[in-house]
């Protein structure tokens, strides 16, 4: 699954970098039809609404011709509208969820793979893998306002950007390269690629954590979940599943990853405070894809692919049990995508400029300072830190500390320098100290 012009607030900025959670709430229920759930099948180029509560399965609609080999389906932030893109069909449909019915059909590009709005709602970005760019729709007018630029790989029909996700916090997009190394920041106006960084194989499902802190990509080369550090777009740690992760999403309050992994059909339940799994089979022969999680309910929402016989199937995860507790036969075949809740935005986060909640103590006195300022730090427990300094851009300017470090106190002096040894211009800057699997930033001055 996944996440125009906007003027970018001093206070976003801050939020870009501080991934401070006051408080967590789900977005407000709107009125909506009877069928909020659709899942998009690849086989028969249909979508199939499905009532999440009754589990209930209503008729197919007719994703062709654009929704030919439909690739991604997400839902937009107000949960009115599904859209969908078929990958052979070079266009994307959008549905109107009150009324299931199309109301639009967009044409984008060569092989599209992914759909996610901006976080204000007004652009949504639509990757094509074979034209190593990303368009950009608008989301009132349905029509394509231009087009970005994603160089990946060494140029041809297979490589370029695959699936798409937004960090709620900071608002930009990532994108991972389609089975390939790389992945991406974009402005979060879609204006500009800002960073690349090259962190696994076979790139393929990429979710943000919403309290800002990590990014999450499952590599189907490595079998492995990869948690990157959203601030430095620094590796944190690898978790080993099973064969050929695919779909990858996380629950609201950041608490739990679920990983369907398609050709052993497990689906992986992954508890991000200490990386530890549990796997949960689903039924011989299905080929887990696509997964939306529905926090509202504590239910996660898998497509199934094709069985061997041809069905097709939707199977529902109970998030407090860990345990499949439904499994819908959809009347499409090769369940691939499916949406059963709007993307989440900055404003289903709950993020604020508070104090962070967080067992990591640091500080920086003086602050505001010049030239230079002491910074403290407290860790629990004996853990790898790394402690940095960041511009309101979000641009590493020093490094402070890298490696194990024992519990208790510890002190380091920043004195006003890049890494590079040039002194940096006065401002704001911010302090950001991860350690283990906790991270915590800091604002600090520096005056002339």
């Amino acid at each position: 699954m996944c996440q125009g012009g906007v003027s970018v607030s001093g206070s976003a900025r801050i939020c870009a970098i501080l991934a401070v959670v006051a408080t967590l709430a789900v977005t407000p229920a709107i009125a909506r039809g009877p069928n909020d759930g659709y899942v998009a099948c690849s086989d028969t180029d249909n979508c199939v609404p499905f009532d999440v509560t009754s589990y209930a399965v209503e008729s197919p609609i007719d994703l062709l011709p654009e929704g030919n080999l439909p690739h991604d389906a997400t839902m937009s932030p107000d949960g009115s509208e599904v859209w969908m893109c078929g990958a052979s069909g070079d266009g994307v449909v959008v549905l109107n969820v009150a009324t299931n019915t199309v109301t639009h059909r967009i044409g984008v590009g060569d092989y599209p793979t992914s759909i996610c709005f901006t976080d204000d709602g007004r652009l949504v970005l639509v990757s094509s893998r074979n034209d190593d760019n990303i368009a950009l729709i608008d989301a009132a007018t349905y029509r394509r306002t231009g087009t970005l630029g994603v160089a990946t790989g060494v140029g041809g029909n297979t490589d370029g950007p695959g699936h798409l996700a937004l960090d709620p916090v900071s608002e930009k997009i990532y994108a991972v390269d389609w089975y390939g190394p790389t992945l991406y920041e974009i402005a979060r106006d879609a204006s500009a690629v800002l960073r690349s960084v090259s962190i696994g194989e076979a790139l393929w499902g990429i979710v943000v954590d919403p309290l800002g802190r990590y990014i999450y990509v499952t590599d189907r080369g490595t079998d492995e979940v990869r948690v990157i550090d959203q601030a430095t777009l620094t590796e944190i740690t690898t978790i080993g599943v099973s064969d050929d992760p695919w779909g990858i999403d996380v629950t609201i309050n950041g608490a739990k990853l679920i990983v369907p992994c398609e050709d052993d059909a497990n689906v992986f339940i992954i508890n991000t405070h200490d990386w530890s799994f549990v796997a949960r089979p689903l039924q011989y022969g299905a080929a887990p894809r696509d997964v939306d999680i529905l926090d509202s309910e504590d239910r996660a929402f898998i497509a199934g692919g094709r069985l061997a016989s041809g069905e097709s199937y939707v199977y529902v995860l109970n998030l407090v049990t860990n345990q499949v507790i439904a499994q819908l036969l959809t009347t499409g075949t090769n369940a691939n995508a499916i949406a059963v809740q709007g993307q989440t935005t900055s404003s289903a986060t709950g993020v604020s400029e508070a104090e962070p909640v967080s067992a990591l103590q640091l500080a920086c006195h003086p602050n505001p300072f010049g030239p230079g300022t002491s910074v403290s730090y407290s860790v629990p427990e004996a853990l790898p830190v790394t402690l940095a300094v960041y511009d309101a851009a979000g641009r590493r300017v020093a490094a402070l500390e890298a490696g194990e470090r024992p519990a208790g106190d510890h002190t380091v002096t920043w004195d006003g320098r890049s890494d590079d040894g040039q002194a940096v211009s006065a401002g704001v800057y911010f302090v950001r100290l991860v350690a283990g699997h906790e991270a915590t930033t800091i604002k600090a001055v520096l005056l002339k």
